[in-house]
């Protein structure tokens, strides 16, 4: 009796070091990325950040109240650079109008160059956060 649970002992103690040493697998399958580039703004980040500080219109309540921020917001770019699906994730905590000022800056965009895939250009999901400060 003692030989059998030693020997299984053993056997389980081989079968543990031998697992561990074996490639583990992710927690989840592996997805593809949908695009090889990413979408970019024409000019780059740089221009990008100078289109909202030309065009943010500050709401009068907001800036009354002195509340300063980012709004993150997620969206899509066409594959041919058109901005559509516009939707906030996260706003100023008593600030929606600095929301809706997104949505309506982000609206208004000029066209995005179109991310790519496989050499062709796809529809592209977006995050980015859009500064308010007052100066």
């Amino acid at each position: 009796m003692i030989k059998g649970f030693c020997f299984l002992l053993l056997l389980l103690t081989t079968k543990s070091a031998t697992a561990q040493n074996e490639e583990n697998p992710l927690p989840y399958a592996y997805k593809e990325p949908a695009f090889d580039t990413a979408p970019q703004y024409p000019g780059g980040s740089d221009a990008m950040m100078k289109y909202f500080k030309d065009s943010i219109r500050y709401p009068e309540p907001e800036k009354t109240k002195q509340l300063q921020g980012n709004v993150l917001v997620k969206f899509r770019v066409s594959e041919k650079g058109k901005i559509i699906n516009i939707q906030v994730i996260n706003g100023v905590p008593g600030g929606p109008n600095l929301a809706r000022e997104t949505e309506r800056v982000i609206e208004n965009m000029p066209a995005w160059i179109p991310a790519i895939k496989n050499g062709k250009q796809v529809e592209a999901e977006y995050m980015l956060s859009v500064p308010f400060k007052l100066y």
